[in-house]
């Protein structure tokens, strides 16, 4: 993978910008976008994140194990930046070291009066700009 691209896209999971997005799909192709504002990027193969909703998402992953995180920033309405960050589900924590790490993180964010359901831990399978378009 770019060194580049992989502390980009460190940086923009870890910061928890509100734009992050996990896009899902179930064995029959429909697809599903949420939300996902706790997580960290813990190295360059892990993503951890907090489910204390996202009911649809969970349950497609769950049954495909594959999403694509989404960070997307614009600054003036007219250009963008981000990453989308390929991954296959690799573990789902109710309790351990993730899970922990996680829970810590919940807990200085806006969300930090949820209850936790769970720690997704994704192994990381691909990372590419927002816009693959060439100038």
């Amino acid at each position: 993978m770019d060194n580049t691209l992989l502390e980009k896209a460190r940086e923009l999971i870890n910061a928890n910008y509100i734009s992050t997005t996990l896009s899902t799909v179930d064995r029959e192709y429909n697809v599903n976008i949420a939300v996902i504002t706790v997580l960290e990027m813990i190295d360059e193969n892990t993503i951890i994140c907090a489910r204390f909703g996202a009911d649809k998402t969970y349950a497609n992953l769950k049954e495909t194990g594959k999403g694509v995180f989404l960070v997307l920033l614009t600054a003036d309405n007219k250009t963008k930046d981000g990453v989308r960050v390929y991954v296959e589900l690799q573990d789902d924590q109710q309790e351990g070291y993730y899970f922990e790490r996680i829970k810590d993180r919940l807990k200085n964010t806006a969300y930090g009066s949820f209850p936790l359901k769970n720690c997704l831990v994704f192994k990381v399978v691909d990372i590419l700009p927002v816009s693959m378009l060439k100038k």
